[in-house]
């Protein structure tokens, strides 16, 4: 009779020991499938801010090359490159120098480009930066 406890005694610490075995693998894989979930979703943001800066930055190029070849240039206006859309704000002419401003949004993110040319004929650009808005 002892010997037939000690057996379902042992049988009931490896059943237990085999459903903790299998709660912890399942844990780990809960927590390997959120951790992945989140690292796409990081990965698409700086994939977005990606986008959208080359987007803002190729309309203060546009800007900069219309300015160029017209100084009555005034920009505000609203360019499309591929699915990419951008904005360039008007062109502050003050002093010998033009602020060119321009910004894309590509899903949540933003890019916000600011521009300051010290010549527009020929092209010196005085400083070129992201900012965090207008």
């Amino acid at each position: 009779m002892t010997q037939r406890i000690l057996q379902v005694a042992q049988g009931q610490v490896m059943l237990i020991s085999v459903m903790v075995l299998g709660f912890l693998t399942l844990g780990f894989v809960v927590l390997g499938i959120a951790t992945a979930s989140q690292t796409s979703q990081s990965a698409t943001v700086i994939e977005n801010k990606s986008m959208a800066s080359a987007a803002a930055a190729a309309c203060v190029e546009q800007a900069i090359n219309r300015l160029g070849i017209n100084a009555g240039y005034a920009g505000n206006e609203v360019l499309t490159a591929g699915a990419q859309t951008c904005i360039i704000r008007p062109i502050i002419a003050l002093g010998g120098t033009w602020t060119i401003e321009a910004s894309a949004q590509v899903g949540d993110q933003y890019a916000r480009s600011r521009v300051i040319l010290t010549s527009r004929a020929p092209v010196v650009i005085g400083s070129w930066n992201e900012v965090a808005g207008f």
